[in-house]
């Protein structure tokens, strides 16, 4: 009979757990040592068992004393009661801070003689989220090599190929696909199974694998009914797409061929009916609106930043990337909370002058709420003619309710770069983000930064939430001699793409620190982590962001735009050429277009700095960011003090501080210039400050 899959056992000892917890009298240190003592007596599934049992014994603020009695009871058990141990440690915290005690404990079990204990450590061994970076290399190596050995026996060789689908490389992860599908070859039906089962838990299976998966689905076993769940899953996802292909052909007015079984477009079919029936504007939505609608949800779904563009959806995002608008004059994005927050308001701008702060949330736009739109949907009603109004309903921490703030927006010209020389001979320069003109902006700052006699350099990227990869490249050769790896990127389809430093360093060696926070992200993630990675810089106040893919752009197929003639051989449709106009619009269409996800970039360490989530919603690896070697909390109010962001904005809407500083500039010139370089937050620096604030207090 066919040993019992490790998964299924594990899904088995957790129900044990529910449904049987143990009632205890026994100090912690002996109750460890009485469930590893179990264990070793006990099932694979009993193992599990009593390591979930053991977990619980932690205290939810401190878990290393249980940590330390589990290690210490593995110490004196043998290979089942070492297994329980690690099961348990893997269940303690949701991330890999006992990595390295849970790779000792399997690592001698997994050339052990007990082949049930094997294969489950091999399915321990495959849940990423418990190791970093610098055990990770130890794990992906320990299964690799039982994935490669002929000699293991096969029901641990399956185990290791799909944890080395888990944890591997790219290429460890072809490796373990390549393993599997020699399983489908064999003679031996079992082996068969094993293969073409495991293909399908890694979500790879084709071919041979679907046809001996439909061999064994109506077989009253383990086997049959996990391949009548994963066939069950195929079909769905198969339907979905042929009746999405359907809808397609049905708005280019051709008929789709009638499918074999037509129960596959049951779901679908329901839904349109339904939408058209019931819902309160389903008399006016097109099919076509319909397919839309299906394609954003499908590729949100994907990830935060794989987005479905209509044509006019794209002909918008295409033009809002020139960098002179008219608009708020707000860096802006969703913040930590999933709301849409200003990152920064730029100075002088219209946000700024009407006090709006970072942090600060929009909730409506002209009486449109933000909420379950994308940022371009949001971005574009912000933007609009230089001199219109736009009403925003805003929340900050501290107000009791939402304000209704106006700002009239101005035509907005970016500056990527500013700088100033602190005290001491400190050139500090802001990057504010990574445009097609940062490289010749810092060029000049830096130029005008060592003419005064810059000693040392602060370069800001707080807030900067990315631009051009080249760019930042560009930036960081700079200050790194030589030619040095700065990041590569990588993806399925992506062949690894290096960007190094040309040797073209103007400042070596001037001694820098750069300073981040939680919105950077992206190139600003990439500059601060090479020059980390090649201790070229010190890097101060709070993880990055977390965003390490890369998105390309692409055109598709099955709705392209309308036929031009390129009269200047541009290779894209400009104002004045000829066109077809195929819906009668009267206007160019540039067809739909999708923003795809399609690889990561990785830091000269090779680590990638992408925060991301599993379909649970936990972080798949606890070192995402770039972590500061001096990390510094931003001094924000505390909760009882939030109450004073209301305050202030009601002093800020009054004026209060503009006609201060005007009354007192002309007499205390010195002294308001040597409180605009730092106060040290001592209001009694200001002369008559508390009358002024005081007499115009809100009631």
């Amino acid at each position: 009979m066919p040993a019992i899959h490790v998964r299924s056992t594990a899904l088995f000892a957790l129900s044990l757990v529910l449904a049987a917890p143990m009632a205890w009298a026994q100090e912690p240190a002996v109750k460890v040592a009485t469930l590893l003592a179990k264990a070793e007596a006990g099932t694979i599934a009993e193992v599990f068992s009593c390591g979930y049992q053991a977990s619980a014994l932690a205290t939810e603020s401190n878990t290393d004393p249980l940590r330390d009695m589990l290690v210490a009871a593995a110490s004196n058990s043998g290979p089942k009661g070492k297994l329980a141990a690690a099961v348990a440690l893997s269940d303690l915290r949701d991330d890999a801070t006992y990595g390295k005690d849970i790779h000792d404990l399997l690592a001698p079990l997994a050339k052990g003689d007990d082949v049930s204990v094997r294969a489950a450590s091999m399915t321990v061994l495959g849940d990423s989220r418990l190791f970093n970076r610098r055990v990770l290399p130890d794990v992906q190596k320990l299964v690799e090599q039982c994935t490669k050995d002929e000699l293991v026996p096969p029901e641990v060789r399956t185990e290791a190929a799909q944890a080395l689908w888990r944890v591997g490389t790219n290429e460890q992860r072809g490796t373990a696909k390549d393993t599997l599908t020699t399983f489908l070859g064999s003679t031996d039906r079992e082996l068969q199974v094993r293969g073409a089962l495991a293909l399908a838990e890694i979500n790879t299976a084709s071919g041979r694998a679907f046809e001996i998966l439909r061999e064994i689905r109506n077989d009253p076993t383990e086997s049959g009914r996990r391949a009548n769940l994963y066939l069950k899953r195929e079909e769905e996802r198969r339907a979905f797409e042929q009746a999405l292909a359907k809808l397609a052909a049905q708005k280019d007015g051709k008929q789709a061929p009638a499918p074999a079984d037509a129960s596959q477009y049951r779901m679908l079919d329901e839904l349109r009916q339904r939408v058209k029936l019931s819902h309160i504007r389903g008399s006016d939505i097109t099919d076509e609106e319909l397919v839309e609608y299906a394609a954003k949800g499908m590729l949100s779904g994907l990830d935060p930043h794989s987005t479905f563009f209509t044509s006019e959806e794209f002909s918008r995002f295409f033009f809002d990337l020139n960098r002179e608008y008219g608009g708020i004059g707000a860096f802006v994005n969703f913040d930590q909370d999933g709301d849409f927050s200003i990152v920064r308001p730029i100075y002088s701008g219209p946000a700024h002058r009407m006090g709006l702060l970072s942090g600060d949330k929009i909730l409506e736009v002209d009486g449109w709420e933000t909420a379950g739109h994308t940022s371009e949907e949001i971005i574009t009603r912000l933007k609009g003619r230089p001199d219109s109004t736009v009403a925003l309903k805003v929340f900050r921490p501290g107000w009791t309710e939402p304000q209704e703030i106006s700002v009239i927006r101005q035509q907005i010209q970016v500056p990527s770069v500013n700088w100033t020389m602190l005290p001491g001979n400190v050139a500090y320069v802001e990057l504010i983000n990574f445009s097609a003109n940062t490289n010749d902006e810092l060029d000049k700052a830096l130029n005008e930064a060592v003419g005064q006699g810059a000693r040392g350099l602060v370069l800001d990227v707080r807030n900067n939430t990315g631009g051009y990869l080249a760019q930042a490249r560009d930036v960081v050769e700079k200050f790194v001699a030589g030619r040095k790896l700065v990041v590569y990127t990588q993806g399925p389809t992506e062949d690894r793409r290096n960007y190094s430093t040309r040797d073209r360093a103007s400042m070596p060696e001037i001694p820098m620190a750069v300073l981040t926070n939680n919105f950077s992200a992206s190139a600003s993630e990439i500059l601060a982590g090479a020059l980390k990675d090649h201790n070229r810089a010190v890097i101060v106040g709070e993880r990055t962001y977390g965003k390490g893919s890369v998105q390309n752009m692409m055109a598709l197929d099955s709705m392209p735009g309308e036929p031009f003639e390129d009269l200047n051989q541009s290779g894209s449709w400009e104002e004045g050429e000829p066109f077809t106009d195929q819906n009668g619009n009267k206007k160019f269409d540039v067809g739909a277009h999708i923003k795809l996800t399609v690889a990561r970039y990785y830091l000269p360490s090779g680590h990638c700095p992408h925060k991301e989530f599993d379909k649970d919603g936990r972080i798949v690896d606890p070192n995402w960011g770039v972590v500061p070697d001096i990390q510094l909390e931003v001094l924000d109010n505390k909760p009882e003090d939030a109450w004073k962001n209301a305050a202030v904005f009601a002093l800020l809407k009054k004026n209060v501080f503009r006609d201060y500083v005007k009354k007192h500039l002309q007499a205390n010139k010195e002294l308001f210039l040597q409180l605009a370089e730092g106060d040290k937050g001592d209001a009694s620096r200001y002369p008559e400050f508390d009358a002024s604030t005081t007499a115009s207090a809100p009631s």
